[in-house]
């Protein structure tokens, strides 16, 4: 076989294994982009977006005036309670929290903190909370909350 012939033979060869090769890696790409998709945090209620546990290192939308309620377990019982860890008070107002104590009667269950905020003005910021023993301080951390709220006029 001659050189030539040789040389024509491997550069076809290369050819087809770059293109075997650019397939494989734009179909990688086309699966990658499809498990990235996001999934919106919360669900609306009567005017208000509440987010929970299940919404955890998730993404909301919310429009400026919008009512935000995050709802999470808490048992103050323990000593532990919620607390806001993180927030942007220029775009996000706190308009209060509550307890809800739970209906069963035994000792140590869990209720319900609800903390209330509503949308000020459009911009991107992450809402914290901690679960904490004030008293203790931040080495008593035994769980955290967070959402990124984008926040649209």
């Amino acid at each position: 076989m001659s050189t030539t012939r040789r040389l024509s033979s491997f550069c076809r060869n290369l050819i087809l294994l770059s293109v075997l090769l650019t397939s494989i890696l734009l179909s990688a790409c086309a699966a990658n982009n499809e498990s990235a998709k996001i999934i919106p945090a919360g669900v609306r209620e009567n005017g208000w977006l509440v987010l929970t546990r299940a919404d955890h290192n998730r993404i909301a939308e919310v429009r400026v005036g919008e009512r935000i309620a995050v709802r999470l377990a808490e048992n103050p019982t323990t000593g532990f309670t919620w607390a806001i860890d993180e927030t942007n008070r220029r775009l996000l107002t706190l308009d209060g929290s509550d307890y809800l104590a739970p209906d069963v009667g035994f000792i140590g269950a869990k209720g319900q903190r609800t903390f209330q905020f509503t949308a000020r003005q459009p911009g991107e910021m992450t809402l914290q909370f901690k679960y904490w023993r004030v008293w203790e301080g931040d080495d008593s951390v035994t769980d955290r909350f967070a959402v990124i709220l984008h926040i649209v006029p």
